[in-house]
């Protein structure tokens, strides 16, 4: 099964530039003329600050389509979110973190993995084992290896 790290905090404003132009994946546009005005990614991120926490993904059960979040991604989980069908959540099954989709079929909640090599777990037959310790909301994927890993603080709980 897939582990989560949770990761601490920190609440510091991040401003950064925002291009008002939404960039195309294809014909190239130039962006320097339409620079905006600077974002708090902290208030985009971290919606709810006191109810958030950063975990890190271990292993790719939801390496898979629609949420291809990889081995390594960093998300922001919000505890204050009602969890839905359809939701990523990171759940508490038999006392291991785990990271899947919530689904529910009929009157039965089962957490379904995007990866289509992993099996689904249906919570009905966990009894007590099973809690969703929050939402996801965002995902932040390295695409130059080595550089997020590093400026992050972990603890392990």
């Amino acid at each position: 099964m897939d582990t989560v790290e949770i990761l601490q905090i920190i609440r510091e404003p991040v401003w950064l530039l925002q291009c008002e132009t939404p960039i195309p994946a294809g014909f190239p546009s130039p962006a320097q003329d339409h620079m905006g005005p600077k974002i708090d990614l902290n208030k985009i991120l971290l919606p709810h600050p006191d109810c958030t926490y950063l975990a890190r993904v271990r292993g790719n059960s939801m390496d898979g389509a629609p949420s291809h979040i990889a081995d390594g991604s960093l998300m922001a989980v919000d505890c204050s979110l009602k969890p839905q069908p359809g939701n990523i959540v990171v759940a508490a099954v038999d006392g291991e973190f785990t990271l899947k989709r919530l689904e529910k079929r009929g009157s039965v909640y089962w957490l379904v993995p995007d990866n289509p090599a992993h099996e689904p777990v249906d919570t009905s037959r966990l009894g007590q084992s099973f809690e969703v310790w929050g939402v996801v909301t965002h995902v932040i994927t390295e695409m130059i290896n080595g550089k997020l890993h590093e400026h992050t603080r972990t603890r392990r709980i």
